[in-house]
């Protein structure tokens, strides 16, 4: 049971802070993108992690766990990380903002 909890948490936790990356960086003319790029950094990740061939494997399994465990994060789930995940997309929209001219960081604006 306990593998099954840390599963299902794990899921919760990055389901609900996808959504919110995906909300900071979305773009309209090109929402595959995101997306895409979200499925690349997992790829990433797990290969930085485990390795390729492991990452490989658990990529390969990974549309059967949806299936098995029919995944769905709730409203109750999502608040409950939500707030600190908010925090974290409003830090990368500041991120993305643009910088202000040097002009105006020397004048003190």
């Amino acid at each position: 049971m306990a593998e099954t909890d840390t599963l299902e948490r794990t899921a919760v936790i990055v389901c609900a802070l996808l959504r919110e990356l995906h909300a900071v960086v979305a773009d309209p003319l090109a929402p595959d993108d995101v997306t895409l790029g979200i499925l690349l950094g997992v790829a990433m990740h797990c290969d930085d992690a485990v390795g390729p061939f492991r990452a490989q494997r658990l990529m390969q399994q990974a549309p059967h766990i949806v299936l098995k465990t029919d995944a769905h994060v709730t409203g109750a789930e999502t608040r409950r990380v939500a707030p600190v995940l908010r925090a974290f997309g409003i830090h990368l929209q500041a991120l993305n903002a643009p910088e202000p001219a040097p002009e105006a960081v020397a004048a003190g604006e």
